[in-house]
């Protein structure tokens, strides 16, 4: 035994109980040790509807859309370098694991929009063969429906402007479509129709009708005076029969005319007051 030690240049070995004592990081499992977060990846939508997503390093639900009038809104965000909770076999209970390449996050947050892509470009146009070389699955491209990473929050005009252009285009070759599969296979469109249920987004996106199209409508609560209305409206007429308004601002910007709380009442045409004797 003293032999073994002396080859091995440990001359007192501790415990394990020691070692515990002396070293309470490296045997601490209840609570895994982060790395440093150098930035954040952001992922905006300027899509229409929220995209059910699931991925290792996503947990923050539903990609969302914009359904009040937003002009984009902000799904999440992601740490870079990007870390994850794996099973500790050496030590018992979670560790962090972190990807040391750089622009991990970066590649990370195209991963999750489009996992056909394998580049750091989310606009990459890949030709065929690295399409079929690089495909995981169908239809998983989330950026051409207009959402993007960033690195800013919030985002540059110049990228939401990107993202729009994507999805509108995107858009534009569904109603294409759309046209084309209503001329060549009538009898066979209301299946395509079932099928392709963003063609209603596409339409009133584009401003685009036809007597097929079915426009939706997204209802909310009007918070002063609790009627159904149509979400992002800034004012309306109440069922009391009374104007509401929501929005002053935009209400004011339509040509809306708020009467003063202070301003008197004016009498209209008829029989002037009658004047009352002292």
């Amino acid at each position: 035994m003293e032999t073994i030690k002396q080859v091995h240049g440990f001359t007192d070995p501790l415990s394990a109980s020691q070692m515990r004592t002396q070293n309470p990081d490296l045997f601490d499992t209840r609570l895994p040790r982060m790395f440093p977060i150098h930035r954040h990846i952001y992922i905006y939508s300027t899509a229409r509807r929220d995209f059910p997503k699931k991925h290792v390093y996503w947990k923050q639900g539903a990609l969302l859309g914009c359904h009040k009038g937003e002009r984009y809104v902000c799904c999440g965000s992601i740490p870079d370098p990007p870390q994850q909770l794996s099973v500790d076999p050496d030590r018992g209970g979670l560790r962090v694991d972190v990807e040391p390449r750089d622009e991990a996050g970066w590649r990370v947050a195209i991963d999750i929009l489009n996992p056909n892509n394998p580049s750091l470009d989310p606009y990459i146009n890949l030709n065929s063969q690295q399409s079929a070389l690089y495909a995981t699955g169908q239809n998983v491209d989330l950026i051409r429906y207009g959402l993007f990473p960033s690195l800013n929050n919030p985002p540059k005009e110049e990228e939401i402007l990107r993202a729009e252009k994507a999805r509108d285009e995107s858009y534009q070759r569904l109603v294409d479509e759309a046209f084309a599969e209503q001329a060549s296979n009538p009898q066979g469109f209301r299946m395509w129709l079932r099928n392709n249920p963003d063609i209603n987004t596409a339409m009133e996106a584009l401003g685009i009708t036809a007597d097929w199209h079915t426009k939706s409508e997204i209802k909310a609560t009007c918070p002063n005076c609790g009627d159904t209305i149509k979400a992002g409206i800034a004012f309306h007429k109440s069922s009391a029969g009374v104007l509401c308004i929501i929005d002053a601002e935009r209400a004011a910007k339509a040509g809306v005319k708020m009467q003063e709380e202070d301003e008197p009442q004016r009498r209209g045409p008829g029989r002037p007051r009658k004047e009352v004797a002292a």
